[in-house]
């Protein structure tokens, strides 16, 4: 089997929540690429790269589809170590590799009659427990806008959330005090994520602010974020008895801050470089007696699948995972979207990836 050609399709979907803030009332969207890998078995394999930020214009994706198919096309997928080791040779925008991970890894599986998770040695749990993203609260509308989803949220049998935090604290107090009050431990705080905002002393007294509202993690409390030095995150663990959680990318990275006992927990995922290199990064946290989680950059349907497919099939996977695109997004590429079933993923069956593409949806989603 060979690689005979690649269609890169960019969308634009449209999120749940206000553009600017949890309450606005124009909403957020996101840019994507799907990404059709085709072959001489008539058999095609999907990817995305998810909510972009970099040009997806016609004179662009021509460009990356002609540098991609120089190195793709006459190759064969069952080569996937020397057709990633020739990708890596090159530098991308974020997402490309993973994108085309997702692509080769899925036509692999439907080539085989297999889910994709079975090439990652099967299922090692039945669902994967997902939290949902909240955004930062500004003001009391916010507030009230966050308490509204996560009514909803509840309603539909979902209780793990994220929240990002730290550009009001007194807001974000006054919303987590009010989530304490009317659902106790019924909500499950998976993280407070501050997205790299704080120095050191503010990280400190942050993290001993907000640990009564038990938190299962502080993720990226440090400026710099995983290129900060060891001794920032180190001087923050001395202050609180909870993880500290840092996204990473690879894993040299993985080693640096593992090998210094810089982080309890690696936020890792398939949008750094695709499936090979987070598995690698999973390891790195096996070895070092790390946890983990599977991180997310809101994904749509083929994203998220495909991120699940590995959850599913992690054996140490420490906390809820942040897949939640397809509930996030008011539309999507394929004929059924991932579904979510009582705060957990459930995972499609194959072959493959496990979902179809609906070329009518994506055709109305479609930039250019």
């Amino acid at each position: 089997m060979q690689i005979t050609g690649l269609e890169l399709t960019a969308v634009q979907t449209v999120r749940e929540m206000g553009r600017s803030k949890p309450a606005d009332p124009e909403k957020a969207s996101s840019t994507h690429v799907v990404v059709c890998l085709y072959t001489d078995a008539d058999i095609v394999g999907l990817g995305e790269m998810s909510d972009l930020n970099w040009s997806v214009s016609a004179a662009a994706l021509a460009a990356l589809k002609a540098r991609l198919e120089s190195i793709l096309v006459g190759g064969s997928p069952f080569a996937l170590t020397a057709l990633q080791m020739a990708l890596a040779q090159q530098e991308w925008e974020h997402q490309v590799l993973c994108g085309i991970d997702i692509a080769l890894y899925d036509v692999l599986a439907k080539a085989l009659g297999v889910p994709l998770y079975q090439l990652f040695g099967g299922k090692v749990r039945e669902r994967v427990p997902f939290a949902y993203p909240l955004a930062p609260c500004n003001d009391e509308a916010d507030v009230e806008a966050n308490l509204l989803r996560l009514e909803r949220l509840l309603a539909q049998g979902h209780r793990a959330v994220r929240y990002y935090f730290g550009q009001v604290l007194d807001e974000d107090e006054r919303l987590l005090r009010e989530v304490r009050r009317r659902w106790g431990d019924v909500v499950e705080l998976v993280a407070l994520d501050a997205s790299g905002r704080f120095n050191v002393s503010e990280a400190v007294e942050v993290v001993q602010r907000f640990a009564e509202f038990e938190p299962g993690l502080f993720e990226s409390p440090v400026k710099g974020r995983h290129n900060a030095p060891v001794e920032d995150f180190l001087a923050v663990k001395e202050h609180t008895r909870l993880p500290i959680s840092e996204h990473v990318a690879d894993f040299a990275v993985a080693s640096r801050l593992a090998g210094h006992g810089a982080i309890d927990v690696f936020n890792t995922g398939l949008g750094y470089a695709g499936i090979a290199a987070c598995r690698k990064v999973f390891a790195v946290a096996e070895v070092f007696g790390v946890s983990a989680l599977m991180g997310s950059t809101v994904e749509m349907s083929i994203g998220t699948a495909a991120r699940a497919h590995l959850a599913i099939a992690v054996p140490h996977l420490a906390f809820p995972a942040y897949m939640a695109g397809p509930l996030v997004y008011t539309e999507d590429v394929v004929v059924e979207s991932v579904r979510y079933e009582e705060g957990r993923i459930a995972v499609p069956e194959g072959p493959g990836l496990g979902v179809v593409l609906d070329r009518e949806r994506m055709e109305r989603l479609k930039l250019n």
